[in-house]
């Protein structure tokens, strides 16, 4: 049942909550009085008890001393046979609570269980003390491991070539214009395609020019060193910009010759179509007798 939160019976409505809470205010103070009765009980009978304690041990007589009535004064008296029922003192006929309270809850738990007997609100979360699914993280202590994953990616075909190919971008002008020298033309594209791996060497060599001043030395055998090495470094490149350039000729030459044979087999050859144009000669004709042109249409 869904009711609109601006009737007036809604639960959570401005003015039923006012109410409510005006309710528990009015129960705390209620419950405060009566805790306040029962400590000024308390005091009294402790004084009466305390007062009872010191009037015995003085000697002094005490309210429960008093002389009681005797028979004869009690036969004098009228008979009242309601007396006890007018000083609510008799026990007059009831009922089991605690069985009426357990027959009542076995209603309410029969009726519950049929759907006779519903609250407002009492399928919510809060009243039954759940959360939602999408409000509970979900429960990754289930997820499997795959097994053997090392051996999968060790064995891993693109893992083995990975090993074997070898990667090196230009990382200076130099190298460029060696491989321009070596190479074909085709080294020009690789070279606009280096383009901004050749910007960052040459910022990262403008910051070591400005912290070179705060390095030492280095000796004559380590730079001999670093020159081998460089040259070495130089001559790989070299070998590889040819081998590139060898290789886009080749793809180059191997996509003309595709073309050409797809060319001849739909019968798209543009050789063959410029030589028959050539060697078709065009007649024309008078406006007069247009069907002795047909000779100019194939």
């Amino acid at each position: 049942m869904n009711i609109l939160p601006k009737k007036r019976w809604h639960v959570r409505n401005r003015e039923n909550i006012a109410r409510v809470r005006a309710d528990e205010a009015k129960a705390a103070e209620e419950e405060k009085q009566r805790q306040e009765r029962i400590k000024l009980a308390e005091r009294e009978a402790r004084r009466e008890l305390l007062l009872k304690k010191s009037r015995i041990s003085r000697g002094l007589p005490t309210t429960d001393d008093a002389p009681a009535k005797t028979d004869d004064e009690k036969s004098e008296d009228h008979v009242n046979f309601f007396k006890d029922l007018e000083d609510n003192v008799a026990e007059t006929k009831g009922t089991n609570k605690e069985h009426e309270k357990r027959v009542k809850e076995e209603k309410e738990k029969y009726e519950k269980q049929i759907g006779y007997l519903t609250y407002l609100g009492q399928d919510t979360n809060e009243a039954l003390g759940k959360k939602n699914w999408y409000d509970v993280l979900p429960d990754r202590s289930d997820t499997k491991v795959e097994v053997n994953l090392k051996s999968k990616v060790r064995e891993d075909p693109l893992e083995l070539m990975k090993k074997h190919l070898v990667v090196n971008q230009p990382s200076s002008s130099k190298q460029s214009d060696s491989a321009k020298s070596s190479g074909a033309g085709e080294v020009m594209d690789q070279k606009n395609r280096h383009s901004d791996s050749d910007d960052e060497s040459r910022h990262k060599r403008k910051k070591k020019k400005k912290h070179k001043r705060k390095k030492k030395k280095i000796s004559s055998s380590d730079e001999s060193d670093s020159e081998s090495e460089l040259e070495e470094k130089k001559g790989k490149q070299r070998k590889l910009e040819m081998l590139r350039a060898e290789r886009i000729r080749r793809e180059r030459e191997e996509r003309r010759r595709t073309e050409e044979l797809l060319a001849q087999v739909y019968g798209t050859d543009k050789k063959g179509e410029k030589e028959d144009q050539k060697s078709f000669k065009p007649r024309y004709n008078s406006q007069f007798n247009p069907e002795l042109a047909k000779q100019n249409y194939k």
